[in-house]
């Protein structure tokens, strides 16, 4: 029976879990699936979900080199099916994607999507508009317009219902008036809060000290009595490890008396 994106988050709220970490299919990680999981049960995690970069159905022949292509979907899916069966006395498995939300090619990338049973989706908007644009909302920006346009993207996601919760949802780089980033980012806070997704606070972005987490996302997020989550957002087995990155990621919603689960 598929159960396309079935997973209820809150079933598992009192487990040691990650729900975000990639394979080496999306062409900017490393290692083999079993590593991962291998990794994962030394570290003491009871649950592990796959979230690797989702395949997209892009216009115009692009072809993505950040994530896996749709031809590899299958492969992905089966591999962690065996693997899953192979492990489920030492951990349970989940099989995720995350993928961007662009609605243009949105509904057609669904499609083949849910011919698999992938249990859950995570939010991953790295670029506003589609990403043969180039336009990274990494990129550093002063603009009210700019700011705008990526929580209505996200918040737009949202609504749809199919995400579990968005990663790095503090990923962009704003540099302009604070009391615009925070008019804005509560827009996007507060619809996380209806539709009780938690707030991911990203391990990858802690360790290599990116725009993300952003502490002041954090404290807004706090104040709004969000849940955090913590995403490894493993690219490689060793990351699963990494426990300072997951400690460091943890006290920074504690000190603003904010509530972690699946820690």
């Amino acid at each position: 029976m598929n159960h396309f994106c079935a997973l209820d988050l809150r079933k598992y709220v009192d487990k040691k879990a990650n729900y975000h970490t990639h394979t080496a299919r999306c062409q900017h990680a490393g290692g083999e699936d079993r590593q991962y999981i291998e990794e994962a049960i030394e570290a003491g995690y009871e649950i592990l979900g796959f979230s690797d970069h989702a395949p997209l159905v892009f216009e115009n022949g692009y072809v993505s080199p950040v994530r896996m292509k749709m031809s590899e979907l299958d492969e992905y899916v089966c591999s962690l099916e065996r693997l899953r069966k192979e492990y489920e006395k030492d951990i349970k498995i989940f099989i995720g994607l995350e993928t961007e939300y662009w609605p243009k090619i949105f509904d057609a990338s669904l499609k083949y999507y849910q011919e698999y049973p992938i249990d859950y989706m995570i939010l991953g908007q790295h670029y506003t508009d589609d990403e043969a644009s180039g336009q990274s909302v990494q990129n550093e920006s002063r603009s009210e317009t700019e700011l705008k346009n990526y929580v209505k993207r996200v918040t737009d996601a949202i609504n749809t219902g199919y995400f579990m919760y968005v990663a790095h949802p503090d990923i962009f780089h704003f540099v302009g008036d604070c009391n615009v980033y925070d008019k804005y980012m509560n827009q996007l806070i507060e619809e996380c809060k209806n539709h009780n997704l938690p707030i991911e606070i990203n391990c990858t972005g802690y360790r290599k000290k990116r725009v993300y987490p952003n502490l002041r996302f954090v404290e807004l997020a706090a104040k709004k009595e969000c849940d955090f989550i913590i995403g490894i957002d493993a690219h490689f087995p060793e990351q699963i490890l990494d426990s300072e990155s997951v400690k460091g990621c943890a006290e920074m919603a504690m000190q603003f008396g904010g509530k972690v689960i699946s820690l």
